[in-house]
């Protein structure tokens, strides 16, 4: 395992740069992943840690070991792509196997891990199929086990659940997870489902324009994103459009549905201006004082939630509370809210506001 360093690395495609300076570390044995909006560089990424694209500028260090200009066949590095890559001719036993012998182990070596690595999968069954006679998602599993039975110094994956089913998916997830762990291979996980970001990742980065603008612990970034792209990209959030009215106590955020009491002094420095407030659905609360009315549209029970569409001076909310709630809510009733907390956000220059 080797922690992976990008430091100032630009690239292009067609002569556009697809990565702006950026710099990214993902830690040794852990996992990093990447998120952001589509088009915003994360398979770029990938692709240079893996050798695939090189940059015109910056460096890329495995370790200590500088690899920016090393060939993809020098850098121990394994890659699953979204669309799952196999060789038609080749059974599955041959495909996960194929790494080895190309490294030239020994035949017990590789049957020995072909067979771990297919039991650790559930995969046993497949080994001798034709991958022509697999669904999307036994590919998958596939392909991770290639991936995985080399032991690689860095691992890289590319959207790797995107097209399978939710409970595969999960199920997938875990396995990984617990290959990951055992193994202590260095992860870069690029995603834009927010349950693989959370639930796998050690640590997030969030990427826009090709350039970082946002890392930390999943749920750092979850509970305080700093920008809009890295509220949607870890889960459900609503953007509403405040102004800003100072009065002699303090500040109001005015929507067109509700004022809500602000005291942070600093917004006193932003009057009368337009921001964006950041609002999960879980940061509203039922309170009979509350300052926001809404208006039920339609409910769904989601494990120990209520998720609740909302209507809010003709606007959509999303809610979510925790069931059972007081008493049982449904379409057409109004509820009286209080907003727990939020996030703003300048327009000016797309970032949260420091408010001390």
């Amino acid at each position: 395992m080797a922690t992976v360093t990008l430091s100032g690395v630009t690239t292009d495609r067609g002569g556009t740069d697809v990565l702006r300076d950026l710099d990214l570390v993902a830690t040794a044995g852990a996992v990093l992943a990447i998120v952001g909006p589509s088009g915003s560089g994360k398979t770029s990424v990938l692709r240079t840690i893996a050798g695939l694209d090189y940059p015109k500028r910056g460096s890329i260090r495995f370790g200590t070991v500088e690899v920016t200009t090393l060939p993809p066949a020098s850098r121990d590095v394994a890659m699953v792509f979204e669309a799952a890559a196999l060789y038609p001719h080749k059974s599955v036993g041959k495909n996960i196997a194929f790494p080895l012998e190309m490294q030239h182990e020994d035949v017990d070596e590789i049957r020995s891990r072909v067979g771990a690595e297919a039991r650790a999968l559930h995969i046993e069954r497949l080994l001798g199929e034709s991958p022509k006679r697999l669904s999307t998602g036994e590919a998958h599993v596939v392909q991770v086990a290639r991936a995985m039975v080399r032991r690689p110094a860095v691992l890289l994956l590319d959207e790797p659940f995107t097209h399978l089913d939710p409970e595969l998916a999960a199920r997938l997830r875990r396995e990984v997870s617990l290959l990951q762990r055992g193994f202590e291979v260095t992860t870069v996980l690029a995603t834009n489902d927010p349950i693989d970001a959370l639930s796998m990742a050690d640590r997030l980065a969030v990427i826009e324009g090709g350039r970082v603008t946002q890392t930390g612990a999943p749920l750092e970034v979850y509970a305080f994103p700093d920008t809009v792209a890295a509220a949607n990209v870890t889960g459900d959030a609503d953007v509403l459009e405040v102004v800003v009215e100072p009065d002699r106590d303090g500040s109001w955020l005015v929507h067109p549905a509700f004022r809500l009491r602000a005291w942070q002094p600093a917004l006193r420095r932003h009057a009368r201006r337009r921001l964006q407030m950041i609002v999960r659905p879980e940061w509203w609360e039922l309170d009979e004082h509350g300052a926001v009315t809404v208006v039920v549209e339609r409910s769904h029970a989601w494990g120990a939630s209520l998720l609740l569409w909302c209507r809010a001076g003709g606007r959509p909310i999303a809610v979510k509370l925790p069931s059972p709630t007081p008493r049982p809510i449904e379409a057409g009733d109004e509820l009286t809210l209080r907003l727990d907390r939020y996030v703003l956000i300048d327009p000016a220059d797309g970032f949260a506001l420091d408010l001390g």
